[in-house]
């Protein structure tokens, strides 16, 4: 009776200690422990704690995305799930959102929102001489990564101030709208479409998967904007209607 009672003394300190441990412990050693399933994701600088910390850099695939914080909750790790708020801001790139770690090693983003540059885009397009205008924002209600697939994904995105510039001037459009859903084959599928404010109407799908970029749009002059449907004679394919239908290939590779 004696030893039970001595093993079951030994057995609460080991939790006491084990608890105490886990509530201070350094994200540095963490994140040497865990770095096995980030898969491509990299930290630098990190410092704080498992529950609250900062790392000065954070790259996926190689590419800088900038600084990220994140605050964890203590509860779910009663059901085997890291969940935490994470912010990432860096010199092109503001997101924030929640981020969850599930005991079957699947990664679950909920409503994450980001902003970045249109020209972050870029070089996925191959526009040669052009530079994308403006700022893409949204959210990503959900979406989850398991064993490098995607899926549960839903979202919207707004082109606000959109427009390209060249050689030739500049070219300004109405806000662009997207909405986008996870598709049976691990990719990312949606519409386009104008706000309806401008003169140039826009409607068009497109889909982009972790190696490339495909879409598709008609544009047409909206208001008898005789300055756009001239335009649009030397951009995409002319159609009968006159509208234009403009198809996009690229690698988004390219974008990291």
């Amino acid at each position: 009776m004696r030893i039970l009672k001595i093993l079951l003394v030994l057995l609460v300190l080991a939790l006491i200690v084990g608890g105490v441990v886990l509530w201070t412990l350094p994200a540095d050693v963490a994140y040497r422990y865990g770095t096995r399933y980030l898969g491509p994701v990299a930290l630098a600088g990190v410092r704080g704690t498992i529950w609250d910390g900062h790392a000065d850099g954070i790259s996926v695939l190689g590419r800088d995305l900038g600084e990220l914080d994140w605050h964890a909750q203590k509860s779910p790790l009663l059901s085997g799930r890291f969940v935490a708020d994470v912010r990432i801001k860096g010199a092109d790139i503001d997101a924030a959102g929640v981020v969850t770690r599930e005991g079957n090693g699947a990664l679950l983003a909920q409503d994450l929102r980001f902003s970045v540059p249109a020209e972050l885009l870029a070089p996925s397009l191959d526009l040669h001489q052009l530079k994308l205008l403006g700022v893409i924002s949204g959210v990503v209600t959900q979406a989850r990564f398991a064993t490098a697939a995607l899926s549960d994904a839903s979202g919207n995105a707004r082109w606000s101030e959109a427009g390209v510039t060249g050689p030739d001037g500049d070219a300004r459009f109405s806000d662009m709208l997207a909405d986008f859903a996870s598709q049976p084959d691990g990719s990312l599928g949606g519409t386009v479409r104008d706000d309806g404010n401008g003169n140039l109407a826009v409607d068009g799908t497109f889909k982009v998967s972790f190696s490339a970029f495909d879409a598709q749009a008609t544009l047409k002059a909206r208001n008898g904007d005789q300055q756009v449907a001239d335009t649009l004679r030397y951009v995409g394919q002319p159609q009968p209607d006159g509208s234009s239908k403009l198809v996009v290939h690229g690698q988004m590779l390219k974008v990291l």
